[in-house]
């Protein structure tokens, strides 16, 4: 067979097209497999009109179209609606959001008297970079296997609890950004040459912790998945989530208070996460930066998952009340009952 110059180059942009596509749908595809499928189709395809089947009515419910299409862009609709109604007010004296029934959350920051006194906490973390470099490394990109470790969650036994799970952790990072970006808060080597980072440092606020916000976000949904409470004393994903956010005061990078306002996001936004997927309760929770360690609850300024809970406990620096009713969101609702279903048949 015979081609010209312009089929050439047709058959060409063919095989680039073949090979985007598989490499988008089923992990990469080599040129040469592009290739053979453009030949095995111009022998297979008959050369005049092609058959067309009429299209159906859609068959599938919402949590099985979630499943087939690619997990990043499933995950962008379910934080299209774990976000709707959510109002954002970020300034330098509170993070402030609202839901469509009443206050999510609200944390104030620090001064700049006790972010000193903080220091001297970071340093003296600086002990156990060595025996937590391993963690710290990988927990620079990488949470989730943290609580997967924990939790028997795998692509092909839980693909609605993995989405439901990078949902909280990409909520978590949208509002801890926003909130960052309010209060402006330098880092801990800023404030002392002393300090020196194993990694390198972000650019963005040091207040809330992100890693904190993600982790404790994470360890809220799938704490309500399975059934548990979260803060639990008891709960390994608390406890998960504590050590992670801990040893980014280790790496040098973030004050303990910093950790404490990340737990307090994290537990308001996995809440009003499963609010929106079950119709539930929001939360109200605020926390106040300046007053953290301040009472006899946290003991000190030092962030431990033993301080946060009784911080908690006590409802002084950090208080949480039941908010409005959440409107169940179709999306989280169909996904969550999906990955409720995956729980329930995690024995096989």
């Amino acid at each position: 067979m015979s081609f010209s110059n312009a089929q050439n180059a047709q058959n060409a942009q063919n095989a680039q097209n073949a090979q985007n596509a598989q490499a988008e749908g089923a992990g990469g595809v080599s040129a040469m497999m592009a290739q053979a499928l453009l030949v095995a189709r111009e022998a297979l395809a008959p050369m005049t009109e092609v058959a067309v089947t009429a299209p159906g009515a859609p068959q599938a419910d919402l949590a099985a179209r979630l499943r087939r299409i690619e997990p990043h862009f499933a995950v962008a609709a379910l934080l299209s609606e774990a976000t709707e109604g959510l109002r954002i007010a970020a300034t330098a004296e509170a993070l402030v959001i609202e839901a469509p029934g009443g206050r999510l959350v609200r944390i104030a920051p620090p001064d700049a008297e006790r972010l000193q006194d903080e220091v001297q906490l970071v340093a003296g973390y600086a002990d156990l970079r060595a025996e937590r470099m391993a963690e710290i490394l990988c927990q620079t990109d990488q949470v989730l296997p943290f609580f997967s470790s924990i939790l028997p969650i795998a692509p092909r036994w839980t693909p609605c609890t993995l989405l439901l799970a990078s949902a909280a952790l990409d909520l978590a990072t949208v509002l801890v950004q926003r909130a960052k970006l309010g209060f402006a808060l330098p880092r801990p080597h800023v404030l002392s040459p002393d300090i020196q980072p194993i990694i390198p440092c972000p650019g963005h606020s040091t207040f809330p912790s992100g890693h904190a916000t993600q982790a404790f976000a994470l360890a809220g949904v799938l704490a309500a998945l399975s059934g548990a409470a979260s803060p639990a004393l008891g709960s390994q994903l608390d406890r998960a989530a504590a050590r992670i956010a801990t040893n980014r005061t280790v790496a040098g990078l973030h004050f303990p208070s910093d950790s404490a306002a990340g737990a307090a996001l994290g537990l308001a936004a996995a809440r009003w996460l499963v609010a929106r997927a079950t119709g539930g309760t929001a939360p109200d929770i605020t926390f106040d930066g300046a007053q953290w360690g301040e009472d006899a609850a946290a003991g000190s300024r030092d962030f431990h998952l033993p301080a946060f809970w009784a911080a908690w406990e006590a409802q002084n620096c950090l208080t949480h009340a039941e908010g409005g009713a959440a409107e169940k969101a179709p999306l989280l609702a169909a996904t969550w009952s999906a990955a409720h279903d995956e729980w329930e048949g995690r024995w096989g």
